[in-house]
């Protein structure tokens, strides 16, 4: 079954909601975990994070996990165990559901919360493993090897530096354009033509991605022709290198970190 997508939000959007749910979990498998358990494990992990970075806390409100842990219960996710306070059990399909969410990366906007998942595997792989095996999960080969893959820490290192990869080549193709939009303008206008055919030529050569929705034509006839030309050459020139650029070198820079974490992995398994 699937959840309602209004009641899952917060599991599709933040890890640490599967985080801290798989956590009540493992910490009070044989009594049930509660609301207030999920919220503890839930202001844990924000800790961490606002520690690293001073800058962020998670804000959920009670009733939110609450319903998220009743929509855990309707999609088969998760039985309920008691009444008074309500206790719930993660289901086999709830605990590899759960898994799934807390690892799976949909953009590369907070690399401090890679981290954090990273630690939660690469620390607590062998207890998810046996919490795993204690709901019979193991018996299913495919169901196995899920969760295999899952909880290898140097997998989940390897996915983030294919999406860096991707990343990376987007943004230097963002930089070289930018770089040929500049010097593509000066050289037409060099050779006197005017603003409107610069602007025609380069919307030809290089579309923007937003260009289905506004065309450059159009989004830069709204600024006076000063603006426009100042756009196409020297903001352009700056967009490389004051916005692109450096965004490029500290996704470099968090590669690298990367690289370092998947050899520390592989020198361990070779012990």
């Amino acid at each position: 079954m699937t959840m309602p997508r209004s009641g899952a939000v917060l599991l599709e959007n933040e890890p640490l909601v599967a985080a801290a749910v798989i956590a009540a979990q493992a910490t009070l498998e044989s009594s049930g975990f509660r609301q207030r358990d999920v919220r503890f494990f839930l202001d844990l992990f924000s800790n961490w994070l606002q520690s690293t970075t001073g800058s962020w806390t998670l804000g959920v409100h009670n009733t939110q996990i609450q319903r998220t842990l009743e929509l855990q219960v309707a999609a088969g996710w998760a039985t309920g165990i008691g009444r008074k306070p309500p206790r719930y059990r993660l289901t086999p399909e709830g605990l590899i559901e759960l898994l799934q969410r807390l690892v799976r990366r949909k953009s590369l906007t907070r690399l401090d919360e890679f981290f954090l998942v990273f630690h939660i595997i690469d620390a607590y792989g062998p207890r998810l493993q046996a919490l795993a095996a204690k709901h019979g999960m193991f018996a299913s080969r495919t169901l196995a090897f899920d969760v295999g893959e899952l909880l290898d820490p140097a997998k989940l290192v390897l996915r983030e530096r294919a999406a860096v990869a991707r990343e990376l080549e987007r943004l230097s193709l963002r930089v070289e354009e930018s770089r040929q939009t500049a010097a593509l303008a000066r050289r037409l206008l060099k050779e006197k033509a005017s603003l409107s055919d610069v602007v025609s030529a380069v919307e030809r050569r290089f579309p923007y991605e937003l260009n289905s929705q506004k065309r450059l034509t159009d989004l830069l006839q709204d600024l006076p022709a000063p603006w426009r030309r100042a756009e196409l050459e020297e903001i352009a020139e700056r967009r490389a290198s004051g916005l692109w650029g450096p965004t490029r070198e500290l996704l470099i820079a968090y590669d690298r970190i990367l690289s370092e974490l998947l050899a520390r992995l592989k020198g361990e398994r070779r012990r």
